[in-house]
C-alpha cells in the first residue's frame, strides 16, 4: 500500500483488524532534509506479528536530481 505517513496509525490498526499483518514498511522522503510524504507498507493475510522497517527512500539529492536508488527503481 502507498499512503500518506500521517495516516500510519490508522493504516496499521485497520490492517490488523482485517487480519492483514504489517510485514514491511518504508518511508519515502522527497529530499533528505524534508519530512516523509509517502509510506510504503506491505501486509500478509494471517501472518505473525513482526514488521521490518526498511531504510528510508530519498527521491531527490541536494541538486534536485534523482538519487541512484530511484534510478534503480525506474530501471535506468
Amino acid at each position: 500500500m502507498v499512503h500518506r505517513p500521517f495516516r500510519l496509525a490508522e493504516i496499521i490498526s485497520l490492517m490488523v483488524r482485517y487480519h492483514l499483518e504489517p510485514k514491511r514498511m518504508r518511508l519515502v522522503y522527497p529530499k533528505a532534509d524534508k519530512e516523509p510524504n509517502m509510506v510504503l507498507i506491505e501486509g500478509v493475510r494471517g501472518g505473525n506479528s513482526r514488521m521490518k522497517v526498511e531504510k528510508p527512500l530519498i527521491v531527490y539529492d541536494n541538486e534536485g536530481n534523482y538519487t541512484p536508488e530511484i534510478y534503480e527503481v525506474y530501471g535506468y
